[in-house]
């Protein structure tokens, strides 16, 4: 699973440095300068708790796991599942942000939750309504951010605003395809069957019955877990508590910047719902991985409206690099961390 993944790394290195170079070479308000000055008078409570906000970013989502999987333990028909809500974050978290429209991120979780015994249908049941309820934390602090302060949106740049549309938009459109696939376990089987004629076409897939008896079995599996899941309403609201918690600290990490970089109290409303955009608007080129580009330019854009911010382009690198770059770093250390972990647990299964 990794050694495919490696293109991505290249490309999401070479998309950073390129972002970052243009940004320094081409932002009117970049001074290294006066980066170094402001970093040498930064808070640095103010920038250690700007620092603290990449943990919680895993943190929260690795807990909203731990309890859309605690609903299936509810099921009597099984062994109650130990899940590593911490391991499958920063395994989504990391590959998400190297590949295309995070593509990468939900089968590396899904690996590592196998790794658990949990079972494909239950990881994808998970995994779906996770993504559903993370979807609905960035439409809610969206709307609270338009909401609040309108006129935030109408302040950006004409090209930043149709970003800001296309990805509100996007955002709908997946919180209806999550539902309808949630709810209609027959279009799911239908999809797993299309593409095992594919591959019994292509000679890739053998053993046709026995792989479409596996999927019967399965689906009765997601059919039983999205049941589950969906009764213990109580689940469902704290998971979804969890995911605002987490956008919350990734637009936390910037007001702390702010902060710690001498802003006014009485303009974090201003950051926050500027920030507010930006993870809206990342949505409007989901094939670009982890955003890289539009999220840098959609935030100096949002920060040039602020009138205490001396340098857009300064306090974005920092923010940026601490929500977005430190939080991979860290998403690899805990990953690897609890891998080790997982495979010394599964031995002593074995023994």
């Amino acid at each position: 699973m990794f050694k495919k993944k490696i293109p991505w790394m290249i490309l999401f290195l070479v998309l950073m440095i390129v972002s970052i170079w243009v940004i320094m070479a081409k932002s009117g308000s970049y001074s290294l300068e006066l980066l170094i000055d402001t970093l040498k008078n930064a808070n640095l409570p103010w920038l250690f708790v700007a620092c603290s906000t990449i943990f919680l970013n895993i943190f929260f989502e690795g807990k909203a796991l731990d309890i859309l999987i605690s609903a299936l333990n509810k099921s009597e028909k099984h062994e109650p599942i130990k899940s590593h809500g911490l391991l499958y974050s920063s395994a989504d978290i990391y590959f998400s942000a190297i590949t295309p429209s995070a593509s990468g991120g939900q089968p590396a979780s899904a690996y590592f939750m196998s790794r658990d015994g949990i079972t494909m249908a239950q990881s994808a049941v998970v995994l779906l309504s996770n993504m559903l309820l993370y979807t609905i934390s960035l439409a809610i602090i969206g709307l609270f951010g338009f909401v609040s302060s309108p006129h935030n949106f109408w302040d950006f740049d004409t090209p930043a605003k149709v970003l800001i549309v296309i990805g509100s938009l996007f955002i709908i459109s997946l919180c209806v395809i999550f539902v309808l696939i949630l709810k209609k376990e027959q279009w799911v089987k239908k999809i797993v069957i299309f593409f095992i004629n594919i591959g019994v076409r292509l000679h890739l897939i053998r053993k046709k019955e026995a792989k479409l008896n596996r999927v019967e079995h399965s689906i009765e599996q997601y059919k039983n877990s999205v049941q589950l899941i969906n009764t213990e309403k109580k689940y469902m609201l704290s998971a979804l508590i969890m995911n605002i918690f987490q956008r919350l600290s990734t637009i936390g990490t910037t007001v702390f910047v702010y902060l710690a970089f001498g802003g006014s109290i009485t303009n974090v409303n201003e950051v926050i719902n500027v920030q507010s955009m930006v993870l809206i608007g990342v949505y409007s080129i989901p094939v670009v991985p982890g955003g890289i580009g539009v999220a840098d330019y959609i935030l100096i854009n949002g920060l040039d409206q602020i009138p205490d911010v001396q340098s857009p382009a300064n306090l974005e690198l920092v923010s940026r690099g601490i929500s977005f770059y430190c939080c991979i770093a860290l998403s690899i250390i805990i990953m690897i961390i609890g891998y080790f972990i997982q495979r010394k647990s599964m031995k002593r299964k074995q023994k």
